[in-house]
């Protein structure tokens, strides 16, 4: 299987080019920049997280029109056998998505709980987080999601378990 195949797959399901980027232009090469990213085996490979956020939330932490999409990407990365540094890269995003203070900036979002949104997109995929945790793959990717559960997970006592059981594979700070 394409590593990327998951991530290619979700990046057609939405109509880029109708939404309004960050940057200000129309987000039809969101695309290219999410797929560069979900590639990228090193830093300084490509774009990096910085090169992709920007078009995602804006500077003032609010949501734009790419970032219920851009969620389903991620999840769909987390789901995939993409590099170490991506996954850390993207679960870096997510949380700063995730985490945005104020809705709505542009029209196309007026009446819409985007936060609502996106936290309904990733409860969807919580089990991705769990793995991505006990993976070991990457301490920093696995806080990112640890710190992602602990915003939407409601059983408390599953968190604690998954604590735990991931000791060493988590930050000191994050540690029980």
């Amino acid at each position: 299987m394409n590593p990327l195949e998951l991530v290619e797959m979700e990046i057609r399901r939405h109509d880029w080019s109708a939404m309004l980027c960050g940057c200000g232009e129309s987000a039809d090469h969101v695309p290219a920049l999410l797929l560069e990213l979900a590639g990228q085996a090193e830093k300084g490979d490509g774009i990096g997280y910085d090169g992709v956020e920007r078009h995602v939330v804006s500077p003032a932490d609010m949501f734009l029109e790419p970032s219920l999409p851009v969620v389903s990407v991620i999840m769909a990365v987390l789901a995939s056998r993409t590099p170490a540094y991506s996954r850390d890269a993207y679960t870096q995003m997510l949380l700063f998505i995730l985490t945005a203070d104020t809705q709505a900036p542009v029209p196309a979002l007026r009446g819409r709980d985007v936060a609502a949104e996106c936290e309904a997109e990733v409860r969807r995929g919580l089990w991705h987080l769990y793995a991505e945790v006990l993976s070991g793959a990457s301490i920093d990717s696995g806080s990112y999601a640890y710190e992602i559960l602990t915003l939407l997970e409601e059983d408390q006592e599953r968190l604690k378990q998954l604590q735990g059981t991931a000791g060493e594979r988590l930050p000191w700070d994050l540690r029980p």
